[in-house]
């Protein structure tokens, strides 16, 4: 009696473990190259930059000798080695000497906005804490300003 309620527990796993392998999570974006944002989003990222960063950034986000480039090769080249957790981190301490004044959204979306413009594509679903935390890989450097 035992042998066979131990053979079904058996069948039973393997089944589950069958089925599990058979409709795996879906991929979640992880590197900037996968698409960590979407276009809308970086649309709404505009509008806050612009309101919120542009003042000190320059509307073209080349950015002046007290506040630094958001876009192009300077700004690559300064956040080539961090992840795009760290970068958020920095945009969320924005604006000097009030960081916090936006909306956590807001932030998500001028990083959205920032990745737009430095080239990296845009993807299916809008850019989240809990993804730009995991997007370890770092940033690459040398794509395509938009």
């Amino acid at each position: 009696m035992c042998a066979r309620i131990a053979s079904g527990l058996v069948v039973v796993l393997l089944a589950s473990l069958t089925l599990q392998a058979q409709s795996p999570e879906p991929r979640r974006p992880v590197s900037v190259m996968d698409g960590l944002y979407s276009s809308v989003q970086a649309t709404r990222g505009r509008a806050v930059y612009e309101r919120a960063c542009a003042e000190c950034h320059m509307p073209d986000l080349a950015g002046h000798e007290y506040a630094g480039a958001l876009a192009g090769y300077g700004f690559q080249l300064k956040w080539q080695d961090a992840s795009v957790s760290e970068l958020y981190g920095r945009i969320r301490s924005m604006p000097l000497g009030r960081p916090g004044w936006l909306a956590p959204q807001e932030y998500l979306d001028i990083l959205a906005y920032v990745l737009q413009k430095n080239g990296y594509p845009d993807g299916s679903t809008e850019l989240t804490t809990a993804v730009a935390a995991q997007a370890r890989p770092r940033i690459p450097i040398e794509r395509t300003q938009r």
